[in-house]
């Protein structure tokens, strides 16, 4: 059967192509050639609008199925000091996956978006050390373990030893580890603490813990202040000063009174802020910052009377 040609103006043409579903940008490009002088096959065009029409909803549908997905992160510490058993009690950890889908909206198919919760995945945690070796009494490890989506994974924060995982990961979050070798910790921030400051500036220190670190050193990082109130206090001045390992240190300030930056003031008040390391093998030369000592009012000690 032959095809009818049907001539019609262009305004009847318009009102046609109005009764067929909008497609995206761009489906007039693939028209057939409008000649108007030659006449126009009405068919031909609706059916070509039409397949046009239909190839981009299929990439709208397309479209909306773009997503990328992200996963909350679960965490737990586990700090088993020189005291506690070597195995902690066991938590439960929880991660949600979530879901982000686009779709196109408007007449330019811009993209709207939104997150939606995907699977959820409850994990135990738990650590236990074997054949564990002993730590100094100030000594700790502490492990982080994580829940990420299906993946379970532990992280060494803090740790007296190297250890190597033996059991655990992936998808179990029971980890038992190994010690591999010793490493040396920060000492205990509190291992060293001011006992006094007397009025003639005189300053005693106590080490909790000079028997372990017997042949070692002790180095004492002093600042003498004037307590200023409402305002600044100056440093008088500032030593770094080392002694062997020792129960107890003494400084008397007054040896170091010509270094002084300025004058003492009978009656002021003055403090120490002091700090320490420890160097040797035993802990990290980790400059240890521990706070002021009291206020002391200063008096100047008696001068000897010649006979």
């Amino acid at each position: 059967m032959r095809t009818a040609v049907i001539m019609v103006p262009a305004t009847v043409l318009a009102l046609a192509l109005s009764a067929v579903p909008a497609c995206a940008e761009g489906a007039g490009a693939e028209l057939p050639t409008l000649d108007f002088d030659q006449g126009i096959n009405v068919s031909d065009v609706i059916k070509a609008v039409k397949e046009k029409a239909a190839e981009n909803k299929d990439a709208q549908a397309v479209a909306a199925h773009a997503y990328y997905t992200r996963y909350d992160r679960d965490c737990v510490n586990f700090t088993i000091g020189a005291g506690d058993p070597p195995q902690t009690q066991s938590v439960w950890l929880r991660s949600t996956e979530w879901v982000e889908e686009c779709y196109p909206q408007g007449p330019n198919g811009q993209q709207v978006c939104h997150q939606r919760p995907g699977f959820t995945w409850q994990e135990r945690a738990s650590v236990t050390l074997r054949d564990r070796q002993p730590l100094l009494p100030w000594e700790y490890d502490r492990f982080q373990v994580c829940l990420e989506g299906p993946w379970v994974g532990i992280y060494e924060r803090e740790a007296a030893y190297d250890y190597k995982v033996v059991q655990g990961g992936n998808r179990d979050g029971d980890f038992v580890l190994a010690p591999v070798k010793k490493i040396a910790m920060s000492p205990d921030p509190t291992g060293i603490l001011a006992q006094s400051l007397t009025p003639s500036l005189a300053l005693t220190l106590k080490d909790k813990w000079a028997s372990y670190y017997a042949g070692e050193r002790t180095v004492l990082v002093l600042k003498l202040k004037k307590d200023v109130p409402n305002w600044f206090d100056p440093t008088l001045l500032e030593k770094e000063l080392a002694f062997p390992a020792a129960e107890a240190y003494a400084v008397d300030f007054m040896a170091y009174v010509k270094e002084f930056s300025q004058g003492l003031e009978a009656g002021k008040k003055y403090y120490v802020d002091y700090s320490f390391k420890r160097v040797g093998k035993i802990s990290k030369d980790k400059l240890m910052k521990v706070g002021e000592t009291d206020r002391a009012a200063y008096q100047p000690a008696p001068q000897a009377v010649g006979r």
